[in-house]
């Protein structure tokens, strides 16, 4: 059970920063808006950091939900 909930701690934590960091295309696209050119890249750039972010998101999610039912098949066989 603890180590269960130690996964899930660390899996929600990730999640977490994943989804923090799927922000960064927007204030990028904020700062280029600004006028600071360091952040004046394609757009496409953007694009392809977000669908990675995105991506890895919805990777830590599914896991989540799969980790959190084979505990439950475990805990049920068990009983």
């Amino acid at each position: 059970m603890a180590e269960y909930r130690a996964r899930e701690v660390r899996l929600k934590r990730m999640r977490t920063t994943a989804g923090f960091l799927g922000l960064i295309p927007f204030a990028g696209s904020l700062a280029c808006d600004a006028g600071i050119v360091l952040f004046c890249v394609p757009w496409s750039w953007y694009m392809a950091i977000w669908a990675g972010v995105f991506g890895a998101f919805i990777g830590l999610s599914i896991r989540l939900v799969r980790e959190r039912r084979r505990f439950e098949a475990q805990q049920s066989r068990a009983s």
